[in-house]
């Protein structure tokens, strides 16, 4: 058997988007750390990198909205409709976070976000295929093994059960009669 045949091959690609450090209005305090490190987890696997950036974009997006969201709440007088929209921004920022994880799960790796005062200061990360070291886990194999079981012998006697039957019954075996 081929190795390489049971490893799952995917594009994170899809689900990636642009790197929020890039953007001119990029609020450092406000991307999380990735394993308590400012610098991505080295990793056997280089799409693991990339996999990392596109939950830290998530939980930096989902911090800035909620950043709004606390100015919004802070005004006086209250705007309803304005934390309607920062409120509804964090609902779609959330959706777009569970895509990243119900894709990647399957796979094996999961972001836990540890927050505090609702913002997402550290992600820590759990890859299916690399140890907590970052090298490879063992390749899968496959065992096999072939058991027999000899059928019971027949029993030519017939047993009747215990007690007399019940009134009225007619028995299935003629000699409890």
């Amino acid at each position: 058997m081929n190795p390489d045949s049971t490893r799952i091959d995917f594009d994170p690609a899809p689900v990636i988007r642009d790197d929020p450090r890039k953007q001119p209005a990029f609020q450092p305090s406000l991307f999380p750390t990735a394993n308590g490190s400012v610098t991505f987890p080295s990793s056997a696997d280089p799409k693991n990198e990339a996999i990392v950036l596109a939950f830290l974009s998530a939980y930096y997006e989902l911090n800035v909205r909620w950043t709004v969201l606390r100015g919004v709440r802070a005004e006086l007088p209250p705007r309803p409709e304005l934390e309607r929209a920062a409120l509804e921004a964090i609902e779609t920022a959330l959706l777009q976070r569970d895509e990243l994880e119900d894709y990647f799960a399957p796979l094996g790796i999961i972001a836990e976000p540890i927050a505090e005062d609702g913002i997402t200061r550290d992600v820590l990360f759990t890859f299916g295929s690399v140890t907590a070291t970052g090298n490879f886990r063992s390749q899968p194999f496959t065992t096999s093994a072939e058991l027999s079981f000899a059928p019971p012998k027949p029993r030519n006697r017939i047993v009747p059960p215990p007690g007399p039957p019940p009134a009225g019954a007619i028995s299935a075996f003629p000699c409890a009669e």
